[in-house]
């Protein structure tokens, strides 16, 4: 017969250390986000200075695309005949920087009644203004600056009207144009086809043969006389 009592008695411890086995309890931990850094706050003092150094940097790309306007040749040669002599010098010396009328004509060696009389007129076309401060002694003093979008406006629109001049003038429906080459300097003379083939493609004045433009070839050659 098998020995019940053994039997009971494992039984038993195995009840035993049923109940005095510790239970072992596992929390779980939350993991918090790393804290993002924050960006140190800039003092009113910095930021002013990054404002300022940022208006330089403006000032010295607006100098820079205002000298390339100035170097227009053709703006140069216009402003100088509609304004008076010396006008794209005095336009240039105000480039980097605003200066009084007596400044000017100290830097171009020019009298400053020429000077304002310059200055005057271009601020009728908004080419140039002015701002009005009070010095030391209570006086008023004058300094002039480039307005440099009117500036580009005025170019702008002086390119439209010599891109357009003639060009209405010429007969629609040729193409083929001819000049003399040794009278047109003095005549000024573009005749069309019909007009040419009535004198044999020659000059009535020098006898030498016409030289053949297209339409382009004209306008651009009207362009040049401007």
């Amino acid at each position: 017969m098998p020995n019940r009592k053994s039997k009971t008695s494992k039984n038993t411890k195995k009840s035993n250390l049923k109940k005095t086995a510790p239970k072992l309890k596992i929390k779980a931990r939350s993991v918090k986000a790393p804290k993002t850094l924050k960006k140190p706050k800039m003092t009113k003092a910095e930021i002013k200075k990054g404002e300022e150094q940022l208006e330089q940097q403006r000032q010295v790309e607006e100098s820079r695309e205002t000298a390339v306007m100035l170097e227009n040749r053709a703006f140069m040669e216009h402003i100088d005949t509609k304004v008076g002599h010396n006008t794209t010098e005095i336009l240039k010396s105000l480039v980097k920087a605003p200066k009084t009328d007596e400044d000017i004509a100290t830097q171009l060696n020019m009298k400053v009644n020429d000077v304002r009389r310059t200055l005057n007129i271009m601020n009728s076309y908004s080419i140039v203004r002015y701002d009005v401060n009070k010095d030391s002694k209570g006086w008023l003093i004058f300094k002039w600056k480039l307005n440099q979008e009117k500036l580009k406006d005025y170019i702008s629109k002086m390119e439209a009207e010599m891109t357009a001049v003639e060009e209405p003038t010429l007969q629609s429906n040729c193409n083929d144009f001819f000049i003399c080459k040794k009278c047109y300097t003095s005549q000024k003379v573009v005749l069309p086809f019909d007009s040419a083939f009535e004198s044999g493609f020659n000059c009535d004045s020098c006898g030498k043969p016409y030289t053949i433009l297209n339409r382009n070839e004209v306008v651009e050659l009207f362009k040049t006389q401007k």
